[in-house]
C-alpha cells in the first residue's frame, strides 16, 4: 500500500471532495515485519488450540484449488472483471495470458498482491484485507454462508474465497447459502453474522451489510436449522462497520458489549423473523430483546463504564473477541481497560507465550476462565480485532 491508500477521501480533477476510490480500508501504513509477529502470535495461539493440522491458512487452501483450470480461470476471469469494474483498470489479452501461465503458488502471489514476481502490476491493488478472514464467509452450523464486499477494496478477496468454498473439496457436500442469486446488488460480510446458539443467529444491519441482503440470509438459514434471526440495525460508522464492533460472545451466559449501542434501550433497531415468515419489531436493548427468547448474558463493558475509555477501545476492537472455547478468549492487549474488566469477571490474564506452554491443560480446565492477550499494535490499523482475524471453520456443538 502507498499513501493514497489510506485516505478514505480526496478532491478529484475538479476541486471536488469525496470518496477516495483507491482506499483500501486501512488506517494507517503498516509495519509488515511488526504485523507479521502479530499475526503470528494469533496463529500459534490457534495451533495450541485446535492442532497445526486443523489451522488452515487462506494461501494453502487456494493454492491446492488453482490447480483446477477451471477454477482457475474462473478466479482469474473474475478479478479481471473487478478491477475493470471498479477501477476501470482493463487487463491486457498477452497479461491476463501471464496470469493463466503462473503455477498455482505464483499465482496466489498474484492474486493477493496484483504484482507478478518481477514487480510488473497487472491488477491495480492488493488485497490486504484478506487477513480480516471472518468477512469472507459465515458457517452456521453445517451451512457456509458465502459474503459478498460492499466495499471496492474487498471485492476481490471475496470472490477468490466464494470459489474456495464452492469447489475445494474439503467443502465437498456441505449446505452453501448463496444470496448472490436472489439479490440485485448482494454485500454482507461475516463481521455481521453472530451464531448466538443452536438455533438463534443475530445479523448485522450495518456499513457493510444491507438489509435487503441480510433478510436474505436469514429467509435461506431459516428454510434449515435456525428458528430465530435477529436483524440488529447499526448505524453505518467507520467505528462501528460490523455487528462484532460491539458485540461478541466469550462465555456460555457473557458477552463483551460496547455498551452505548448493545445495554441502551433504543440505540439499535431490532427486528426478528421466524419460520413462519413473520417479522417482528423488538423493542428494548439487544441484551433485552436476547434475555425476552430465553438468551440471557451478563455484558462485561468494553472499556469501562468511563464513556472516554468505551469509544476508545471500541476502536480499537476491544469489543471484537474470539474465544478459543467457553470463558476462554483473545483480545488485544492494548485494550486495557477491557482487560481490567474482564479480570473483574473472573478472567485471569496471560500472554500467548503462557498459554501455548500451557494449551492443554487450561483447556481441559473447563471452570477456569482466562484471556489470551495478544500484542495488535499493527494489526488494528487495519480495523479489526481477533475475531476479525479468524474464521471457525468447525465447532463443537
Amino acid at each position: 500500500m502507498t499513501p493514497d491508500n489510506i485516505v478514505a477521501h480526496c478532491t478529484n480533477e475538479h476541486g471536488v471532495l469525496g470518496p477516495n476510490p483507491d482506499y483500501l480500508l486501512f488506517d494507517d501504513l503498516v509495519l509488515l515485519s511488526r504485523l507479521r509477529k502479530e499475526h503470528d502470535q494469533i496463529v500459534q495461539v490457534l495451533q495450541a488450540t485446535c492442532g497445526r493440522d486443523q489451522t488452515l491458512e487462506v494461501r494453502d487452501l487456494l493454492r491446492t484449488l488453482l490447480h483446477n483450470q477451471d477454477v482457475r480461470e474462473q478466479v482469474i476471469g473474475e478479478s479481471i472483471a473487478i478491477d475493470e469494474r471498479c477501477w476501470g483498470q482493463s487487463v491486457s489479452k498477452s497479461d491476463r495470458t501471464r496470469l493463466m501461465d503462473l503455477d498455482a503458488h505464483n499465482l496466489v502471489k498474484a492474486l493477493t498482491r496484483g504484482t507478478l514476481a518481477d514487480g510488473s502490476r497487472i491488477l491495480r491493488w492488493p488485497v490486504p484485507n484478506l487477513i480480516f478472514t471472518r468477512d469472507l464467509a459465515a458457517v452456521v452450523g453445517d451451512q457456509v454462508v458465502l459474503t459478498y464486499a460492499r466495499k471496492h477494496a474487498r471485492r476481490r478477496e471475496m470472490a477468490i474465497t466464494r470459489a474456495l468454498f464452492q469447489h475445494h473439496p474439503m467443502w465437498e457436500g456441505v449446505r452453501v447459502v448463496d444470496i448472490g442469486s436472489t439479490v440485485s446488488d448482494p454485500a454482507i460480510e461475516g463481521g455481521d453474522i453472530l451464531v448466538l446458539g443452536p438455533n438463534h443467529v443475530a445479523i448485522g444491519v450495518s456499513e457493510r451489510t444491507t438489509e435487503e441482503s441480510a433478510r436474505a440470509a436469514a429467509s435461506a438459514l431459516l428454510q434449515n436449522d435456525i428458528e430465530v434471526v435477529y436483524l440488529v440495525s447499526i448505524q453505518a460508522h467507520r467505528a462501528t462497520m460490523h455487528l462484532d464492533t460491539i458485540f461478541t460472545l466469550v462465555d456460555h451466559n457473557q458477552c463483551l458489549v460496547y455498551s452505548p449501542l448493545v445495554a441502551q434501550k433504543g440505540a439499535l433497531q431490532i427486528a426478528s423473523m421466524d419460520r413462519q415468515g413473520g417479522t417482528h419489531e423488538r423493542m428494548g436493548s439487544l441484551l433485552d430483546v436476547l434475555a425476552q427468547d430465553g438468551l440471557r448474558l451478563e455484558p462485561i463493558l468494553c472499556g469501562g463504564d468511563n464513556p472516554s475509555h468505551q469509544s476508545r477501545e471500541q476502536w480499537s476492537d476491544g469489543a471484537n473477541a474470539f474465544a478459543l472455547a467457553p470463558g476462554k478468549i483473545l483480545l488485544y492487549a492494548r485494550n486495557e481497560r477491557t482487560l481490567t474488566q474482564l479480570n473483574h469477571h473472573g478472567f485471569e490474564v496471560i500472554t500467548p507465550e503462557a498459554f501455548c506452554r500451557n494449551a492443554t491443560l487450561l483447556l481441559n480446565q473447563p471452570e477456569r476462565r482466562l484471556v489470551v492477550a495478544i500484542e495488535g499494535s499493527e494489526l488494528s490499523r487495519g480495523r479489526g480485532g481477533p475475531r476479525c482475524l479468524t474464521l471457525p471453520l468447525r465447532r463443537d456443538p
